[in-house]
């Protein structure tokens, strides 16, 4: 990627003030908001290149809409705003369908839907939240937070919630029950995860198990703010489905508290998180940040106008700098060939990342071998990924922390930081690397078992 040119493929102007949040369903579907009080619908149509749907733009908020959300299932688009509603909208004919009230009235910074589609939370200005069920009945309403929650996110198991506010500060909730149980405190906490202000997280899809006690499971969480930087974190739970009393190396037995630069974390006996990477990653506020569906890159935006895709060792192999004012929200469609990007300048751009789309292109269907292996994680046993760069491994090698990464990977990781865990980031007494050549024998024989032309 870091060769070629991403090129612009197309610029939707159709929004007349800033566009403030964008979001994909598959490949083709798009919906964006804007400061305009409007909410607008997109589908690809080949030779045209995204197309406003008939019954677009949906109207019916009085102020500017904070945040878009397509369900789990595509069939419905959760639009927020500053009016203190958010309004749901069949996804095939635009109708309105409810209109939640935030609690108090509040404006609301963000919505999101549960990844098995059981809730829909909205978070307000007042550091409340309210969860919707299925029903759209007012399940919680918690304050849980003492400024502003801008940024939400969930585990792609649904089973982890995470809340962060202006001030800086992150919370997660383990939810397995679908809020069915009562949420009294946070089961982990991270006080000044930035300084003023925490502006956007995402959980990577990618979950990995500790291969010491084989039950403690680790998430990775991207998180951004105004102080420039983009945070990697690794979150540490044992589910409920485990015996709690068996110990983790990774979870404390009592509630701790231990410190991650400026940042300080608290954990309890069944959660813990670890900052694991920070990265300066642009020249103001970092406003959005999220993986691809493999996990193998991130992507971040800014105000200084820029949008940035990183690989999963920190490494920035592209810029892109189309806009000409502040970056606010970004959206990948399902198999990573194109970024939608909205900005103060009123446009979404749509960006190829493979360099090969042309408004004829069809882009419902997969774009490349590589990128139809890596995204049948759910066929590829998790222990054939590389933990570093989420893709399969060619030469799988144990370190000392019990993970098996890609030589390459974790070679090039142990050469810019001290001798940590990537996974962990434990100090490791040392960086001998030792070939797994079990599990590559069992990697090449997987690969030779694949049907390549297939893929084509």
């Amino acid at each position: 990627m870091s060769g070629s040119r991403t090129k612009i493929l197309q610029k939707l102007s159709s929004h007349t003030s800033d566009v403030t949040s964008v979001d994909f369903f598959g490949n083709s579907l798009l919906a964006t908001g804007s400061s305009d009080k409007t909410v607008r619908v997109w589908r690809w149509v080949a030779g045209n290149g995204f197309c406003e749907e008939p019954f677009s733009p949906l109207l019916g908020h009085k102020y500017g809409v904070t945040s878009v959300r397509v369900s789990p299932k595509g069939a419905v688009l959760a639009s927020a705003s500053v009016d203190g509603t958010v309004m749901l909208w069949n996804l095939a004919t635009g109708e309105e369908m409810n209109v939640l009230t935030q609690e108090g009235g509040e404006a609301i910074r963000a919505c999101i839907f549960s990844p098995n589609g059981a809730s829909i939370v909205s978070s307000d200005d007042n550091g409340y939240i309210c969860v919707w069920g299925p029903d759209k009945s007012l399940r919680r309403h918690m304050k849980i937070h003492d400024e502003a929650i801008h940024t939400m996110a969930f585990s792609s198991d649904s089973s982890i919630l995470l809340t962060a506010c202006t001030l800086g500060n992150i919370r997660f909730y383990a939810v397995e029950d679908d809020f069915e149980a009562e949420i009294s405190k946070p089961d982990c906490s991270i006080d000044a995860a930035h300084d003023m202000g925490v502006l956007s997280a995402d959980f990577c899809k990618v979950v990995h198990t500790d291969p010491a006690d084989n039950f403690s499971i680790i998430y990775t969480v991207a998180t951004c703010g105004t102080d420039h930087f983009i945070k990697i974190w690794r979150l540490f739970y044992i589910p409920a489905n485990v015996d709690r009393s068996r110990k983790s190396r990774l979870i404390p037995t009592t509630p701790q508290e231990h410190f991650a630069g400026q940042s300080t974390i608290y954990s309890t006996a069944v959660m813990n998180a670890s900052c694991v990477q920070t990265i300066a990653a642009h020249g103001s506020s970092v406003t959005c940040v999220r993986f691809n569906s493999t996990g193998t890159l991130l992507i971040s935006c800014s105000l200084d106008k820029t949008i940035k895709i990183w690989n999963q060792q920190g490494t920035c192999i592209k810029t892109l700098s189309e806009h000409s004012r502040y970056v606010n929200c970004l959206a990948i469609n399902s198999d990573s060939t194109v970024i939608a990007s909205g900005s103060n300048d009123r446009s979404v751009i749509i960006w190829d990342l493979t360099n090969n789309l042309t408004i004829d292109s069809h882009i419902t269907g997969i774009r490349s071998l590589l990128f139809k292996l890596a995204s049948k994680t759910t066929d590829i046993p998790l222990e054939f990924i590389c933990p570093i760069t989420h893709e399969i491994m060619r030469e799988p090698v144990y370190a000392e922390d019990g993970f098996t990464y890609e030589r390459t990977a974790i070679e090039e990781w142990f050469s810019r930081e001290k001798i940590v865990s990537p996974m962990t980031n434990v100090e490791l007494s040392t960086d001998e690397l030792v070939e797994n050549g079990k599990l590559k024998q069992k990697i090449d024989e997987y690969i030779k078992t694949l049907d390549l032309d297939s893929f084509e």
